[in-house]
């Protein structure tokens, strides 16, 4: 089975992957003669974007780390947020990224900041007070899965959080990656495929959020990758940048939940993945930018909210 080594590059081993499955997908099309007229459509720079504190911890670099981490350890639920608001769950701005960011940044502000022998020692209780969440299955599954994944986030850094951050972003995702719930590498026709979103977008985050500390923390910060996960894919979907199958489609517009890890799955990730860098190549930005351009379109433009997105029930977006 063919994996992709990093050899010191993470991101690259991310791109290699991307590149490899949209090569040989079956249900997925990137419609490359359409690259040049849609890179050249979109703006010559993404919106600002900052970490902000309407929604967001800043404190001390510690606390700050803290927070970052474990904010990217639960973020995460894109599959359960319609199941669960069901159950009852009030969001913030309709958003589940907003109310997991919100709660947590209120509990660090109003209770205390969490550190590593804390963080290892959550129960699913704390998790369930602390998002606000509804007693439900779906609920109690995620619920299940942001104590799970803070426990072992806690577990490993084992002391101050500023002394598990390295140097650089990409010795960060991979250090999180060996973590199983932030090991989002995926099987496909004998090949290993690492997407990483969270492990990548921690080390966006942290370096955001630094930045309003006054440092520049990682060097390497913009190297990363698309953050791989229901969003941009279906806006270059919308766009015709992306072409699904006829079945895949059907399965998308009928709400069926694709299974994580499933060959369709991992194409529509992947192969928005490897579009994203073809339009950052012609565009002359950073893939980080395009992401950026792509997410703001789906979250600000309702044309996008006319049909569904894919959804999976995973821990890894």
């Amino acid at each position: 089975m063919t994996m992709f080594a990093h050899k010191g590059d993470i991101f690259q081993s991310v791109r290699d992957g991307f590149a490899a499955v949209a090569a040989v997908a079956d249900h997925v099309k990137i419609r490359h003669d359409r690259i040049g007229a849609y890179a050249d459509s979109l703006p010559p720079a993404p919106p600002e974007n900052v970490f902000d504190t309407d929604h967001h911890f800043i404190g001390g670099a510690e606390d700050t780390a803290a927070y970052v981490l474990a904010l990217d350890a639960i973020n995460f639920g894109s599959g359960y947020k319609p199941l669960m608001v069901k159950e009852g769950w009030n969001l913030i701005a309709g958003s589940i990224y907003f109310t997991v960011s919100t709660r947590l940044k209120n509990e660090f502000e109003t209770a205390a900041p969490w550190n590593a022998a804390r963080m290892a020692a959550l129960t699913d209780d704390d998790c369930r007070r602390v998002l606000a969440l509804p007693r439900g299955h779906y609920s109690d599954e995620f619920v299940g899965l942001c104590r799970a994944a803070l426990n072992e986030l806690g577990t490993a850094v084992a002391g101050p959080f500023m002394d598990y951050v390295p140097t650089t972003a990409a010795a960060l995702a991979a250090k999180l990656t060996t973590l199983p719930h932030f090991h989002d590498v995926h099987e496909y026709k004998g090949m290993k495929v690492p997407v990483l979103k969270r492990a990548q977008i921690a080390a966006a985050d942290l370096h955001l959020a630094f930045g309003r500390l006054g440092r520049d923390l990682f060097p390497d910060a913009g190297n990363v990758t698309m953050f791989a996960d229901n969003a941009v894919p279906h806006v270059l979907r919308t766009d015709g940048i992306l072409e699904y199958t006829p079945e895949l489609a059907a399965k998308i517009a009928s709400g069926t939940y694709l299974p994580s890890g499933s060959a369709e799955e991992v194409e529509i990730r992947a192969c928005a993945g490897h579009a994203v860098e073809l339009i950052a190549a012609r565009k002359g930005l950073k893939a980080l930018n395009i992401d950026h351009i792509l997410w703001h379109r789906s979250a600000e433009n309702a044309d996008y909210r006319k049909s569904p997105t894919h959804r999976t029930l995973t821990p890894f977006y």
